[in-house]
């Protein structure tokens, strides 16, 4: 319709509506706390990148069991991701997996096909097969026809699954037709692999069917009229173990079952829901890509349908059955019929079996139906003892050494700290590399070995030198020639309290609980109330038996100079920490407290949160520009850091970035309290007549 005047013609010229009314909407931050650490695993099932996980959540992508702390998956870095569970602290969870683990758990569906002669029987007026007072079937003479039977196989090793996958070929079947010596052929018709390698695998597995008349309430007519295709249903299920019954597991729309079809390009003509399996059947039960909506892992994660087989044998099998079309059989002799022919149970849509097409239920057939249950197989977990695991771990932490690995964004990989939950020496050295190209990360190194000796002493000083000279090759800024300071070395060991793991835990599980109650909110603000820099919160309430608690004067001095924390007695019955202090060596600078560190690390992500907000902006002023991004930054600490410090933005453009034209300067100063550690005491002495001030 025009919306012109074209000239002075009487009319009425409708525009419709303007809406006005919209707004742009601001994006909402991820609700991500600062005190957000890190953690290698074991699992029993799950993605192996870093997933950001709270609560129910972790059982749900990573499995139960997994943080079951007397479990086959349970080590000591269980027992740390449990502690910062437990106060509600969300963690990034690595699920590691040993390099002896068997392949993802799978299965492939094979047809064994035997072309030979088949009995023909007598029929009943609604098409069932007839049967004598033997109650066998009445044969009435025979056909050419086919003998079949669906094999279930799988891929056993990890190199097997790799080469093999998608790749399955015909093979020599295991029927024989004694008349005429001819041998079955095995067709590959569909593969399935699990999402994640372990053991976990073999317990999931699918339901496949076909449905008919007599058992759904009505076929899906139209769909089969127009794109000459059967349906067929599909299901994923699930056991808690190899001797439970399993469960359907439900869609991302909590549907029990999908209708799928095995020709492509068709879709329900009611819906427009697209019905090829190879292309909904992964998909239904995952979401991994629209990060609009919660991530969902499926239990199988790749699907490889082999429809040239497929297409192949539903061509012999509607020929053969072209002879005995009746008014039960649900397809026509053209050609294009043949995705009508329900190669699956073999029964036509009335539920009456086909004449040329007969099932050999042999020991090793799977009869597809509504109740028969396939199950993947062939995965394990590997080896899972404390030496394989702290090798992967320190592999892994490794990689924060290379500037051009993923773990060095910011945007996704939002760990802020990583703590020593008792590794060996040789991982422990590979923990600081966290920090080497990171600026937003704190690290807590422990002196004690899980499943180690105690220490004495003088080892945890030796211990904490070599842990200190390795923190050191990674200074702060090398263009202000700032030290280390990202880092905390924490002495001493002891047990858990209330707690089933029983073993000797470093004493960085204490900072670890203190740190999520304070830190660990979703909202990104420090809890009032919760801090541990000064009693009542920096006495130790959560582990017992300490190693050693009684620290000399001169023993003091030395643990100080090399960045070794210690507790010590608070009263006769509890031991605090009298200081929390990094691993920076300036004791006038207010750096070496682990508060100030761990804000000045969350300081770094906001500074790379204000670049990812602005960069590529042209539409503001200088001025304007530098007056927005500290108006972020400012809103971003507001009410962060529990009103410890004072916190000034100052994005500016220095000579340089006006030459350039694309640059600008964010300093962020933060003002800080300095820690407070030594106290100089007296006692002055007067006589009672002094109080008044005048002698008498």
């Amino acid at each position: 319709m025009t919306t012109q005047i074209v000239n002075a013609a009487p009319m009425v010229i409708d525009r419709g509506t303007q809406d006005l009314s919209t707004r742009l909407l601001p994006r909402e931050p991820d609700a991500v706390p600062q005190h957000l650490p890190k953690f290698y695993l074991f699992t029993q099932k799950g993605p192996t990148e870093p997933t950001l996980v709270v609560g129910n959540e972790r059982d749900n992508i990573f499995g139960t069991d997994s943080f079951d702390v007397r479990g086959k998956f349970a080590n000591h870095a269980t027992v740390f991701a449990n502690l910062a569970n437990g106060e509600a602290n969300s963690c990034m969870i690595q699920r590691i997996i040993p390099d002896d683990a068997g392949p993802e758990s799978n299965l492939i569906v094979y047809m064994d096909v035997l072309p030979t002669t088949v009995d023909l029987y007598e029929r009943n007026v609604d098409g069932s097969i007839k049967l004598d007072v033997a109650n066998q079937p009445i044969v009435v003479g025979t056909t050419s026809g086919f003998k079949v039977k669906h094999v279930i196989d799988f891929n056993s090793t990890v190199e097997d699954l790799a080469d093999n996958f998608g790749q399955a070929t015909i093979i020599p079947g295991d029927q024989v037709d004694t008349t005429t010596s001819t041998q079955s052929q095995r067709f590959p018709l569909f593969e399935l692999k699990v999402a994640n390698k372990g053991s976990y695998g073999n317990l999931a597995g699918i339901r496949l069917s076909a449905p008919n008349n007599n058992t759904v309430a009505s076929m899906p007519t139209k769909m089969m009229s127009l794109y000459k295709a059967y349906p067929y249903f599909i299901s994923v299920i699930r056991r808690p173990d190899a001797n439970s019954s399993p469960k359907v597991v439900e869609t991302i729309f909590a549907e029990q079952k999908i209708m799928v079809t095995f020709k492509k390009d068709v879709f329900d003509p009611l819906t427009d829901k697209e019905l090829y399996i190879g292309d909904t059947f992964i998909d239904s039960y995952q979401n991994l890509t629209d990060l609009r909506y919660p991530k969902m892992y499926g239990d199988f994660g790749e699907m490889v349908v082999y429809d040239q087989n497929i297409e192949m044998l539903l061509e012999l099998f509607h020929a053969a059955e072209i002879p005995h079309i009746d008014g039960f059989t649900g397809f026509t002799d053209d050609e294009n019929d043949k995705h009508l022919f329900n190669f699956i149970s073999g029964n036509t849509p009335s539920g009456t079996p086909y004449h040329s097409f007969i099932f050999n239920d042999s020991t090793n057939t799977i009869r597809f139906a509504e109740s028969t249950n396939v199950f993947a197989q062939g995965g394990s977990d590997g080896t899972m003892n404390d030496t394989v695991f702290a090798s992967l771990v320190k592999n892994e932490l490794l990689r924060y050494l290379d500037p051009n690995d993923p773990v060095q964004e910011l945007a996704v990989n939002v760990e802020s700290i990583f703590y020593d939950s008792g590794f060996p020496l040789e991982t422990k050295l590979a923990i600081p590399a966290l920090i080497a190209q990171r600026k937003d990360t704190f690290v807590v190194l422990g002196t004690h070995t899980v499943n180690d000796r105690t220490l004495t002493a003088s080892e945890e000083h030796s211990l904490a030198i070599a842990l200190r000279t390795r923190l050191q090759m990674y200074p702060e800024s090398d263009y202000f020639g700032t030290p280390v300071m990202r880092g905390m070395i924490v002495g001493r060991s002891g047990k858990l309290r209330n707690s089933q793991f029983t073993k000797e835990l470093p004493l960085t599980a204490e900072i670890l609980i203190k740190s999520a109650k304070y830190m660990g909110a979703s909202n990104g603000r420090w809890k009032n109330g919760a801090h541990f820099d000064g009693a009542p919160g920096s006495v130790v309430s959560y582990m017992y038996d300490i190693n050693i608690t009684w620290v000399p004067a001169s023993v003091r001095n030395r643990n100080w100079d090399v960045g070794l924390n210690w507790v010590q007695a608070y009263d006769r019955r509890s031991y605090f920490f009298p200081a929390l202090k990094t691993v920076y060596d300036d004791d006038t600078s207010v750096l070496n407290s682990y508060l100030t560190a761990m804000a000045i690390a969350q300081l770094n992500k906001i500074a790379h949160s204000a670049w990812r907000e602005f960069s590529g902006t042209a539409h503001l002023t200088n001025a304007q520009f530098a007056q927005r991004v500290n108006d972020f930054v400012t809103n971003s600490v507001r009410g962060r850091f529990d009103e410890r410090f004072v916190i000034q933005p100052d994005a500016s453009f220095t000579d340089m970035d006006l030459l350039r034209g694309f640059s600008w300067s964010l300093p962020i100063r933060i003002f800080s309290p300095s820690m407070k550690t030594v106290m100089v005491t007296y006692v002055q002495a007067y006589r009672i007549e002094d109080l008044n001030g005048n002698g008498q």
